[in-house]
This record gives structure tokens, C-alpha cells and sequence, in this order.
């Protein structure tokens, strides 16, 4: 019998906006007993749009104004979804993703902003500067910066929207552009004011700060369309431009209008004052996205997410207890900050307003002390201390499968592959599979299993699958077949249910990509989600990589970085970036298939996958097979972004918890920096080939590689015979 705690209620938000980071955040405090919490969003990262007219102005680093997405997850226990989001079945209650299956839920919260809105006409994305998304601004001003620096005439910007982000924005490129002498900075609005919505004292102080920053305003200017060369006024004219900004009113994402949700006439999800949909109770939004009843003119400005927040979590946490849910009453009287990117600011508080370098001081006073909210939530190693709660016993034995009718019901939903060479499997219902085996090959099987060590279940599922297949790959064996073995966290049948087809789907997209098909498997209960694939395929004799095979002189070439399994533990204690965290993803999502074949067309008989003992154990076996050493350069050792970071930190050294045992064969390697090479000890999840390339057929091999999209790929070292009575070893230069 063991103990666990079941979760019963699927808690989703949707959109990482103001009002659900801070949900992110009080949930790592204060988790709801008996329910999940996932963040779905299309990005690790997200910017504080308060400081970004900072950010372009050259006041902040990115860093500054960047809240990872990521690492505030692993820090508050919640399950984090990197997925764009394409519509919502409130009915049915799941969020439909590209490119993977939906995600269900028992409660939704939206939180997703909103978008500029822009004419549809042909407009060269060359030449436009669209504010939203905000994670894709910085790149996109980079890159504006080298095409201004080489305009050799006049650059004439056109930035379309008076209300507080455009007035902002078109002061802040003013600044970072104001050594630019060829460059000239209009404002189109179609009010009769700029900041029309303010009050008459503030849109004075904005068309002061404009004049004197020689930013011509148009009024009575709405753009109604354009081309690549010119914008069209609704009165008609054309006026010629090197780059239109759009920061024109908020619309609605159009993935709302097909919800099944009650919306306002502009399109945005109607709440009441509790924040739930008036339509769907189970659903609340907050923010840019939602619409409040009792006040359908509320302003689209982040500081109504802000103080929705709150209201948010509390409801959450009520929600289906039978307790009353708050109200969200936003504010008549508010204070409003505009930078105008010169070390002043204007203010506004009812009637009170002013403009000044005081102004500014107290904006970023308040910007800053919001970010600490968030980046100090995961500045600090999370404790690693084991805890045990639990209110219910299950069973062991039989008893902890899962049962017959969920698992034939989660089957019945995906879509899985067939394979002329099973004669029976999955959807024929036997005890086990059985296979055809064609004459002349032999039959390669690997079995692999793991804990969940990503909290994204479809991403777990992809992860592990590549994983197992690429033992297969390493014999250079054509994979046919896999049996699952899925071990499911305590809960309720539906979370059970859900996240049974999130882990499969994701591990059957894989299998369908390399033509191979799920036959069986397992399923039970435990307090881990874990799941392991048992893979079968066939290979021709002739043709096998074996450990045993390497020759002196052949050339060591690795195909994918190193590092996965320190990043993985630092992300699961907060400490691995988001930056470094999306590095690492794509890697782990990259298949060893392709580079399979181009060792094997390259004549290549060693090879082996470089995964749990590391880089040292596996050279190593495959040296003892040979009675071989082999030099390795240090210098050529490709590793993920972060990996030297955390693990040469002195006061917060991360490293796996195999990295200790794998580098007990610390005695075989020589060289004067042996010592400090932890990549050599790392083990790897999903890692890539090692094998050994005859040296006139290695820059072929490492082209082919490139050419394949292995940009790491690379030659490392060389194999050699062992000094007299050494034994194998490895050479660190």
C-alpha cells in the first residue's frame, strides 16, 4: 500500500498577462490541495510592457524588463505549456494547440491580451514594427538598427496610433535614434488630440514633449491601408514611409470569436464582477482580453490586470467550494505614469498631474518593484528536501493499473500507426504483440523508462520516445515497433485521462514521424509520472554498430551538444533560463535517425548513444571493447548555452544527481584540466551519437551532419592504442 495525494481538479490558464503571473507566483506559495495548475504560452519568457519604451530608449537591459516564464513555473510546482494556443471549446472544455493535442480542463482562466489593429492590406514586414507580440520587439529593433545605420538618405518613420503605448514608443525611438540625423519620426492619430483618452492637462504636457522632440503630429489621421511604399489616409492622401509603427487601438484575438463564449460587440470575453465568463462559470479572463459587465469602457492598460490578480487567485482557490466569490470593483481614480524617455515622466492621478524627472523616479520605483515580485521568486535555489503528504492509500500490485474502459477510451482517441511487419498489436486486443520477421535481418530491441523530468506531459512523451529509439539508431536498426510502459501520478479519472493522451500523443507523434508503430504497453499508478518505451526494430549483420569496432586513427565525432542532464535538474529547480531552457528543448527534441544514416553511409561500423553514464562512461566502454585510449580536445566539446554557468558556480554548483557516480571513473582520464570537464560526467537525456569516423571520410561526414541540421556536430578527438600496461584511457587536451 502507499500513500498519495490524488489531484482531482484540472486548473488551466491560458496567457501569461499580468493578472496570471502573479497566480504563477501565489500558487508556489500556496498550493490548492487536490489540484493542478498549468500555463500555457507561447513563449519562456515574457516582457513587462510598463518598461519597455525603457528598453528601446536604451534605459534597461533586456534582462531588466524580461520575466522567465519558465524557471517562475519549476520554482511554483506549475505544469508549463510552450504551445501556441488556436481556439477554445468551452463546451467541451479544452484549449485546441498547434501542431499538438488539445489540453482539457475543469477550469480555464484567459489571460491573453490583446492585439494592434491593423488594416489588411500588403504591407512590407520589412518595413513595419508591430509592438505585439512583445517577445519578438527586441529582435525586431536590433535589426531595425543596422538598417538605419545604413540608410544613406532620409528614413522617414511613421508611427500610426496617439493613445499612451504609442506616444511612448515614438518617444522612445526618438531617443535610441536621436545620433541618427537622417531619421524623422512622425505621429499619425486619428483623435483630434494625441493621449485623446487622458485628461486635457496630460495631452498638453504629451504634444509639449513631442514638439520640442521635433516629432511632427497629424490629427484627423486614420491609415485605412497602404503597400510596401506608401500608407493611405481614410481622407484620401498617401504618404511615402521606411517603416510604419503600429500601436493603434486593441482588438480582440480572433481565436475568442469561435469559443462558444459570450462576447462584447467589439469581440472580448464578457465576465462578470467574479471574472467568470457570463456565458461559462468554469471560465474566468482577466486583463485585455475580458470585457467587465458592469464596466464595458474599462481602458485596455495593464494596471486593470495588475488589480485583477488578486481577485483572480482568490476566486480560483473558491471556486466549486461553495464559498461566495469576490467582486472585482476596478478603480475610478488611478495613477498614470507615461515615460517620455528624456529622465522625465508625465503623471496623472484624478486631477492631479505634472510633469518632471520626480515623475520618472516614482515610475521606475513602481516598474522595478514589480519585476522583484517575479525574478526574486527564482533568484534563489529552491529547497530540495524531500516531502511526503498524503490523505488516501492505493493500492499496489494489480490493483494500481489503470482501468480498462479509461484506457481503452484514451486509445480510442489517438491516432496510432501501423506496420506490415506486426501481425498483431494494440488494436487486436491480445496479451502481446507479435511480429513478422523478414528473412536475412536481425531483430534489435532496447527498452528505456523515466520519471518526469519536464512538466509539459506531450513534450515528456516526445522526449522519452526519442530517447528510446535512439538505442536502436546507435546499432544502426530500423526501428518497427514500441511497447509503453506509463506510470500515472495519483488522481481523479479525468486528470488520469488527460494526461495519459498528452503523454502518448506526444510519444506517438514521434513514432508516426519515424514510421513506427505503438503494438502494447502498460499502464498503472504510482506517486511518480513516469513512462519508458520497450523498442523493437531490425537490422542487417553486416551492416550493426558495434562498441567494439573502433580502430586506432579513427576520428571521435559527437552530433549533438552535451549537458542536458545539469540543465534539466537546474530547471527543475529554477535555476536554468529560459533562453538556455528553449536551447535545450530543441535538442532534445532532435532525432538521431538521420545522423544514423549518415555514419552508416560514411562506412562507419563504432558507434554508440551517448546517454546515462555520460560521455566518459560510454567512450570508455567502447575503448575496453577495443583495448583502446583516445585523446579528446577539450576545446571542441560542443555543450548547451548555461551547462559551464551552473556548473562552475562555486557558491551554487549544479549538477545531476548520477553526474557523482558517473565521474568515479575520474581515474582513467589524464590531462591537465581532466579535472574541471564535467561534461565528460554528465549524463545525457536524448543525447546524441558517438562514433568513430575513418579520418579521410570525417569532413564529409561532419558537412553531411551540418547539412542535416546537427550545427554542433563536430570532431572532438581522435582514438589511439593505450600506452604499455595503462589500460584505456582518455586524454583531455
Amino acid at each position: 500500500m502507499l500513500q498519495a495525494d490524488p489531484i482531482e481538479k484540472r486548473i488551466v490558464l491560458l496567457g501569461a498577462g499580468n493578472a496570471h503571473l502573479q497566480v504563477v507566483k501565489w500558487w508556489g506559495m500556496n498550493p490548492i490541495a487536490g489540484a493542478s495548475l498549468t500555463l500555457i504560452t507561447d513563449s519562456s519568457s515574457t516582457l513587462y510592457s510598463g518598461m519597455i519604451p525603457g528598453y528601446v530608449a536604451g534605459r534597461y537591459a533586456l534582462e531588466e524588463i524580461s520575466i522567465d516564464i519558465s524557471r517562475l513555473c519549476a520554482v511554483s510546482g506549475v505544469e508549463f505549456v510552450r504551445a501556441w494556443a488556436t481556439g477554445i471549446d468551452a463546451e467541451i472544455k479544452n484549449v485546441r494547440l498547434r501542431d499538438r493535442p488539445a489540453i482539457g480542463y475543469d477550469l480555464l482562466s484567459v489571460n491573453v491580451g490583446s492585439k494592434p489593429g491593423i488594416p489588411s492590406s500588403p504591407f512590407d514586414s520589412a518595413k513595419a514594427l508591430i509592438l505585439k507580440p512583445f517577445e519578438l520587439l527586441p529582435d525586431r529593433i536590433t535589426r531595425l538598427d543596422e538598417q538605419i545605420r545604413r540608410a544613406s538618405g532620409p528614413f522617414k518613420i511613421y508611427l500610426i496610433g496617439g493613445g499612451a503605448g504609442g506616444f511612448e514608443i515614438c518617444l522612445a525611438l526618438r531617443k535610441r535614434w536621436e545620433d541618427q540625423p537622417n531619421v524623422s519620426i512622425e505621429l499619425l492619430t486619428a483623435g483630434d488630440r494625441v493621449l485623446s483618452s487622458a485628461s486635457a492637462a496630460v495631452s498638453r504636457y504629451g504634444a509639449m514633449v513631442l514638439r520640442k522632440r521635433g516629432i511632427r503630429v497629424h490629427l484627423h489621421s486614420s491609415v485605412v491601408g497602404g503597400d510596401a511604399e506608401k500608407l493611405i489616409l481614410m481622407n484620401g492622401d498617401d504618404i511615402p514611409y521606411d517603416l510604419c509603427v503600429w500601436a493603434t487601438a486593441a482588438e480582440p484575438l480572433a481565436f475568442l470569436s469561435s469559443a462558444g463564449l459570450e462576447l462584447d460587440p467589439k469581440g472580448y470575453v464578457r465576465v462578470q464582477n467574479t471574472l467568470q465568463s457570463t456565458s461559462h462559470p468554469d471560465l474566468f479572463a482577466a486583463g485585455d482580453c475580458a470585457s467587465l459587465s458592469s464596466h464595458p469602457d474599462l481602458p485596455k492598460a495593464g494596471i486593470f490586470s495588475v488589480r485583477a490578480g488578486p481577485v483572480l487567485w482568490e476566486n480560483i482557490r473558491r471556486h466549486g467550494t461553495g464559498r461566495k466569490l469576490l467582486s472585482y470593483n476596478p478603480q475610478s481614480i488611478y495613477l498614470f505614469l507615461l515615460n517620455t524617455s528624456d529622465g522625465r515622466a508625465i503623471m496623472n492621478y484624478g486631477s492631479a498631474s505634472g510633469l518632471g524627472s520626480w515623475a520618472w523616479q516614482w515610475k521606475n520605483f513602481i516598474d522595478r518593484r514589480w519585476m522583484r515580485k517575479f525574478q526574486d521568486a527564482y533568484a534563489q535555489p529552491m529547497e530540495t528536501d524531500d516531502e511526503t503528504a498524503s490523505i488516501t492509500m492505493r493500492c499496489g500490485g494489480c490493483g494500481a493499473k489503470v482501468g480498462a474502459e479509461m484506457l481503452h477510451a484514451v486509445l480510442a482517441q489517438l491516432e496510432i500507426p501501423t506496420h506490415p511487419d506486426v501481425f498483431s498489436g494494440v488494436s487486436d486486443g491480445d496479451d502481446a504483440s507479435v511480429h513478422r520477421t523478414p528473412p536475412g535481418l536481425l531483430e534489435v530491441q532496447s527498452v528505456d523508462f523515466f520519471r518526469k523530468f519536464i512538466t509539459d506531459p506531450y513534450l515528456f512523451g516526445e522526449i522519452a520516445a526519442l530517447n528510446a529509439l535512439s538505442d536502436l539508431y546507435a546499432m544502426n536498426a530500423d526501428p518497427f515497433s514500441a511497447l509503453a510502459i506509463v506510470t500515472l501520478p495519483y488522481a481523479g479519472e479525468p486528470v488520469r485521462s488527460e494526461q495519459l493522451r498528452q503523454v502518448l500523443s506526444g510519444s506517438l507523434a514521434v513514432f508516426k514521424a519515424h514510421s513506427v508503430t505503438l503494438t502494447g504497453g502498460h499502464t498503472s499508478e504510482s506517486a511518480d509520472f513516469q513512462i519508458g518505451f520497450s523498442v523493437t526494430g531490425y537490422a542487417k549483420e553486416s551492416e550493426l554498430f558495434r562498441n567494439d569496432s573502433l580502430r586506432p586513427g579513427n576520428k571521435l565525432v559527437l552530433t549533438k551538444p552535451l549537458g542536458s542532464g545539469a540543465l534539466l535538474r537546474a530547471h527543475m529547480l529554477g535555476q536554468c533560463s529560459a533562453a538556455w531552457f528553449d536551447e535545450l528543448v530543441t535538442g532534445l527534441r532532435t532525432s538521431n535517425r538521420i545522423a544514423s544514416k549518415i555514419l552508416a553511409d560514411h562506412g562507419v561500423t563504432a558507434c554508440t548513444d551517448v546517454t546515462g553514464f555520460g560521455l566518459g562512461g560510454h567512450l570508455l566502454d567502447m575503448l575496453d571493447a577495443g583495448h583502446l585510449s583516445a585523446t579528446i580536445e577539450s576545446s571542441r566539446i560542443p555543450v548547451y548555452a548555461g551547462f559551464r554557468e551552473i556548473t562552475s558556480n562555486s557558491s551554487n554548483r549544479i549538477v545531476s544527481t548520477l553526474h557523482e557516480e558517473n565521474s568515479r571513473i575520474r581515474s582513467r582520464i589524464t590531462g591537465s584540466d581532466s579535472d574541471h570537464q564535467e561534461w565528460l560526467f554528465d549524463p545525457q537525456t536524448s543525447g546524441g551519437l558517438l562514433g568513430g569516423v575513418d579520418h579521410r571520410h570525417v569532413d564529409a561526414v561532419i558537412g553531411a551532419l551540418e547539412n542535416a541540421g546537427y550545427a554542433e556536430a563536430g570532431c572532438i578527438g581522435e582514438v589511439r592504442e593505450p600506452a604499455a600496461k595503462s589500460g584505456s584511457q582518455i586524454q583531455v587536451v
